[in-house]
């Protein structure tokens, strides 16, 4: 099996001038080290989005850990505890999947936790077109 790392972020600022040169979404997973949910959805959908390609050229796919000590720095250039970044976004509940433009705002509802892995990854493609026809500079 090839092995798939989902890249962790730590700095929003350099990641939205990414998304903003590219035009493309951020979807960010919220997770923690010791979620066993996180690791599904990684195992499961995830891993599996980033070896199929979906989206390749649409979407960047980062994760952050809200466990305690874990720190970043926001869209504002401000350092920040990321559990504290989390839940601006209303983030309590790992696993969470945000969809973000370039600016930080939330372009699609987030997806709080799992209810059925069988059908997630059908939600996550909806959610991401969804936010996809909301992107600046996007003519869908």
């Amino acid at each position: 099996m090839v092995a798939v790392k989902i890249l962790r972020t730590h700095d929003f600022q350099r990641l939205a001038e990414t998304a903003r040169r590219e035009q493309r979404l951020i979807m960010l997973l919220v997770s923690q080290v010791d979620c066993p949910y996180c690791h599904l959805i990684k195992e499961e959908v995830i891993r599996p989005m980033i070896l199929g390609g979906d989206f390749r050229e649409q979407i960047l796919i980062r994760e952050i850990l809200m466990d305690e000590g874990e720190r970043l720095v926001d869209f504002q250039g401000q350092e920040t505890e990321a559990a504290d970044f989390a839940h601006g976004y209303g983030v309590f509940v790992t696993p969470t999947l945000l969809f973000l433009g370039a600016d930080g705002r939330e372009l699609a509802k987030k997806m709080t936790g799992v209810n059925t892995i069988e059908m997630y990854y059908y939600y996550v493609d909806q959610s991401i077109r969804e936010a996809l026809k909301k992107l600046p500079g996007k003519h869908s």
